[in-house]
């Protein structure tokens, strides 16, 4: 079986147990899979020349700045 076939069982396997609103998260993360595909193309980890530990540092210190903002305005109102 190849490994997007093992791949693909196992979320299957994992994806038959959950709830509607786990799927829903599983289903909005695979979402931003596509579109990160649609942008960047393909998703190779092995090959992928970038840092993820520091995309991911950077990434969430903009959730950080966003979720102040959203607080900020949530406040203020």
């Amino acid at each position: 079986m190849s490994d997007e076939r093992n791949a693909r069982a196992e979320l299957d396997a994992i994806a038959v147990g959950l709830g509607a609103d786990e799927l829903r998260v599983l289903v909005f993360v695979a979402g931003r899979l596509a579109h990160g595909r649609e942008c960047y193309g393909e998703l190779d980890v092995a090959t992928d020349g970038r840092d993820f530990r520091q995309e991911r540092a950077e990434e969430l210190a903009d959730a950080l700045v966003y979720s102040a903002c959203a607080e900020l305005r949530r406040v203020c109102r």
